[in-house]
């Protein structure tokens, strides 16, 4: 299992459970199961962003270019990594 894959999904389980606290990933009681169910929603969420939104291209190119998401302004932030992050909080826009 990727560890991108085991993040997601400890994510997911830590998001969906209240008590996952008293049962840390991946360590879940009987009455959670296995992970394994967390793991294969991860892969999907994974999966179905393959194919990005034009928002975090948008996001992604402008980060790259300007090094921020300011419009009209400049900054420093311009590796591949904030490119990245860029492009990812696009997506989440408008989010719980």
């Amino acid at each position: 299992m990727s560890e991108m894959i085991e993040r997601v999904a400890k994510a997911i389980y830590e998001e969906d459970d209240p008590w996952h606290k008293a049962w840390p990933w991946p360590d879940l009681n009987e009455s959670q199961g296995s992970p394994e169910p967390y793991r294969r929603i991860a892969a999907a969420a994974i999966r179905a962003m393959r194919e990005p939104a034009i928002e975090m291209v948008a996001a992604f190119w402008r980060q790259k270019n300007c090094g921020t998401q300011e419009v009209g302004e400049r900054g420093d932030a311009t590796s591949d990594y904030d490119a990245w992050r860029a492009a990812i909080d696009a997506a989440l826009v408008g989010e719980g």
